[in-house]
């Protein structure tokens, strides 16, 4: 086929002056088409109005798909650009080198676009990597000025979250900085003394809830990090020597300077717990991962705790608070897990069948009734499935999980939560690079479901207290135990058993999106603040409505804050709140 009437010639600009081209011999008059009701605008005009920079890049196309596409449908487009006067067959060597040009440079960077993006979306060839480049670059420099306005309104906001502003936040008096809502001292003495009913928790009516920020004692400095907390605490930290004397005979701890000093005794122990573990482990397999979980009561200052933690054993501590001042205290402060608690009246805040071994302190009686194992059908058969040992039980599937007994979860749901919380966690670690340095030793997990967080964040550097809210559809704090982790149940409508300033990081998945219409997101954050250090670091992860409220009321405690979006973009609805519990003791705040 003869090609010579397909050149991509441009058009002559037309002239003012310009007699109207003449007409071939039976080539009919041209007439301007008329303009329907969905025709472009430039369709519609007359030949005279066609736009050189039109006729340059209709040619463009003509030729291109001449050559390489469909020449019928270049034949139709050649017709149609002489109707309109481009002169396909007319024009200069030099306009035709110009706009051939011009028609391939914006058909090679269509064509560029178009492919580079079916490569990214076909994962293939390093397109995560720029994305993760670009992620890099961007991160956390425009995270506090995330704008939703796009996606979420406002206006639909519960709670007058988009309206109201909150008043901020003012210090509570210098007598409560060692304030525990549910076991304060003044309102235990007018509670019997039986069972030990006086020392189990009381917590405040509504009308006596305190509405202010706890203060740090003057001077509080940051803990020591681990290992070396385990053996000293500062003295400004918890300003109590009572114990330095009352218990300097079983060497519980001394006071040295500005600092004190454990040397691993204890009640039951006063040579050392080391020495004491070693006994235990003549007859007790501690040392080959299938003790993991074990029980301390009236634990003191956990020293026990501390020193399991050498043979990879995760000790649940607790002691009442009473007249040994602070002994809990002390536990937390030197990285130990611990709560404020007391073998009373009622049960402790456990399922059944989690410990692999229990401590147990000076006990006056037991329960005569003993909670039954679930039934087997053979003796070589294990009571509630075999646990594997530590670290594999870890991510091996729960028994409970793999028996059923947790209703809504199954094994495929167990492993993907797993996965998901790793892909979470990885990133957080992308936002905050002091995760994993020993920074934050004393972590919990609010609402923590499997216990997964945990497991992702396992390491000999940091333990999580993984708490099971008592409102949660499901318990699941048999299988985080299954897991070779600790935790407890709690209702974070009243205050935790234990004392302020004793968590590096709070992390609070849909803790807001549970409590909804429970109990006020106000107290909930006031207890996180209370029971979070200066300079502790808080993730809560909800859905943008709450989080909106939630900030206002987080900047009013004077924590800097950072919403951040989803990992799977700004069109997920659940968001990120990063936030940092300022520096501030009682000279600095008052002033």
């Amino acid at each position: 086929m003869d090609r010579s009437h397909l050149s991509a010639a441009g058009p002559v600009p037309p002239s003012i002056d310009a007699p109207a081209p003449t007409r071939r011999e039976g080539e009919r008059a041209k007439q301007p088409p008329r303009p329907g009701p969905h025709s472009p605008r430039s369709f519609s005009s007359p030949a005279g109005d066609w736009s050189s920079r039109g006729c340059a890049v209709l040619s463009g196309f003509v030729a291109v798909l001449a050559r390489s596409a469909d020449p019928c449908l270049a034949l139709d487009l050649s017709a149609f650009a002489n109707r309109k006067g481009c002169g396909m067959a007319r024009g200069l060597t030099e306009n035709r080198t110009r706009n051939t040009l011009l028609v391939v440079v914006v058909f090679g960077l269509c064509s560029f676009f178009y492919l580079l993006g079916l490569w990214r979306r076909s994962g293939s060839g390093g397109g995560d990597r720029i994305q993760t480049w670009v992620n890099e670059q961007t991160k956390c420099v425009q995270l506090s000025n995330l704008n939703f306005e796009t996606h979420h309104s406002a206006s639909d906001l519960p709670n007058g979250t988009s309206s109201s502003e909150i008043k901020a936040f003012q210090p509570c008096d210098e007598q409560y900085t060692d304030y525990t809502p549910c076991e304060e001292q003044k309102r235990a003495m007018t509670f019997p003394r039986d069972n030990m009913i006086y020392r189990e928790r009381h917590c405040p009516p509504e009308k006596e809830k305190l509405h202010c920020l706890i203060p740090a004692p003057k001077g509080y400095v940051a803990p020591f990090p681990w290992p070396k907390s385990r053996d000293f605490v500062s003295y400004a930290n918890v300003p109590h020597k009572s114990l330095t004397v009352e218990k300097a005979i079983q060497n519980w701890v001394h006071y040295e300077g500005n600092v004190f000093r454990f040397p691993g005794g204890g009640t039951q122990f006063p040579q050392g717990a080391d020495k004491y573990i070693e006994h235990l482990a003549s007859v007790i397999p501690i040392a080959e991962g299938k003790v993991r979980t074990a029980l301390d009561t009236g634990c003191g200052v956990a020293s026990l705790g501390a020193y399991l933690l050498k043979k990879n054993v995760l000790t649940m501590s607790f002691a009442p608070r009473d007249n040994h001042e602070a002994q809990v205290q002390f536990a937390l402060e030197r990285g130990v897990p611990a709560y404020i608690g007391v073998l009373g009246s009622i049960k402790l805040p456990f399922p059944s069948r989690v410990f692999d071994m229990a401590h147990c302190s000076r006990y006056k009686k037991m329960t005569v009734c003993i909670t039954p194992l679930p039934e087997v059908n053979s003796v070589s058969e294990f009571a509630g499935g075999q646990l594997e040992p530590f670290p594999k039980r870890l991510n091996a599937v729960p028994p409970r999980i793999a028996l059923g007994s947790v209703p809504g979860f199954s094994v495929q749901s167990y492993e993907e939560d797993n996965k998901l919380w790793q892909k979470h966690v990885m990133a957080y670690k992308k936002t905050n690079n002091l995760f994993g340095t020993g920074r934050y030793r004393n972590i919990m997990d609010m609402n923590a479901g499997l216990g997964s967080f945990a497991a992702a964040l396992e390491s000999p550097k940091l333990w999580v207290m993984n708490i099971v809210p008592t409102i949660a559809d499901t318990s699941t704090l048999g299988v985080i135990y299954e897991r070779g982790l600790i935790g407890m149940y709690h209702d974070w409508c009243e205050g935790f058993s234990t004392y302020p300033r004793t968590y590096d990081l709070l992390h609070a998945n849909a803790i807001f999106t549970l409590y909804e219409n429970k109990c006020k997101f106000e107290d909930i954050l006031l207890e996180m603040d209370r029971i979070l250090r200066p300079e502790g670091a808080v993730i809560i992860r909800d859905k943008v409505d709450f989080l909106v409220k939630v900030e206002k009321i987080a900047k009013a405690m004077s924590w800097d804050t950072r919403l951040a979006d989803h990992e799977g973009g700004p069109h997920v609805p659940e968001k990120i709140l990063f936030a940092v519990k300022k520096y501030w003791t009682i000279t600095d705040k008052s002033s």
